[in-house]
């Protein structure tokens, strides 16, 4: 009777992967954010603002925090600002501030985005030379556009009770809600990594939000040189009055600063 030994089992998982442990990453995103904002189900009038041009840089930052054995909790934010100025060829109205066809009207917005992220280790392909991991991503978002307006051309004008109309406008439209997605990566050698992430949800008619990313890292001992690109569409409900959309895309860099803990 011949024995067949049973298979090796596979080999532990490290107490943290490569993208794990405590961390720290200020961001810089170059993006192109250009959001449109359109009339909904609840509105008064119509409404339609496209902002043209690009935005400034976006800032922000990441933190991670190891939540059990090979997995992360991950706390970001991102700030984006931008300006856009136009004459508008059809009526408008923005936060019940009526515009005419041809009025000039200068806008800013300012979009802020927070993210808890807990990635959790799914599967691992142990290769001869490295390890691919899958994790699956539970998260958590809120997306914030304020959107200030004005016709500083035309004449403030009051009526008969004295309530001034100074042409100016402004208000905010937010989304709360989970998002669910997966994520891939592996660490190349010493010094390199790379990561692959996408995430989102939505209902029909409501709010939606798609977040994918692309990231390479080049390790210098507990500093990693982090760049990558990243997609991020998002649209609030449309049974508001107004609703905002957009979709931020561009390449970003970051600088993370690691205490990797108990190996």
């Amino acid at each position: 009777m011949v024995v067949v030994p049973s298979p090796p089992p596979p080999p532990k998982e490290p107490y943290v992967i490569e993208d794990g442990g405590l961390y720290i990453m200020p961001i810089a995103w170059l993006n192109r954010a250009q959001p449109t904002l359109e009339a909904g189900h609840a509105a008064t009038g119509p409404g339609v603002y496209d902002f043209g041009g690009h935005a400034k840089l976006g800032l922000g930052g990441e933190i991670g925090i190891p939540a059990g054995r090979a997995n992360t909790l991950k706390l970001s934010y991102f700030r984006i600002q931008g300006n856009s100025a136009q004459t508008l060829t059809n009526p408008t109205t923005l936060f019940s501030q009526a515009y005419l066809a041809g009025d000039f009207v200068s806008a800013t917005v300012k979009i802020q985005n927070i993210k808890l992220s807990w990635d959790y280790l799914s599967y691992t392909w142990h290769k001869p030379k490295t390890a691919i991991h899958l994790k699956t991503l539970y998260e958590v978002q809120y997306v914030n556009t304020a959107i200030n307006t004005a016709a500083p051309l035309l004449p403030v004008t009051s009526d008969a009770s004295g309530n001034v109309n100074d042409n100016t406008a402004s208000g905010t439209k937010s989304i709360v809600l989970p998002t669910f997605g997966m994520a891939m990566g592996s660490q190349l050698n010493k010094w390199f990594r790379w990561d692959i992430r996408g995430s989102g949800f939505g209902f029909p008619h409501h709010s939606v939000i798609g977040d994918v990313s692309a990231t390479m890292a080049l390790r210098l001992g507990k500093v990693e040189l982090v760049a990558g690109e990243r997609l991020y569409y998002f649209r609030t409900s449309s049974k508001a009055d107004l609703y905002v959309k957009d979709t931020l895309q561009g390449v970003y860099g970051g600088l993370r600063f690691a205490w990797m803990g108990k190996q």
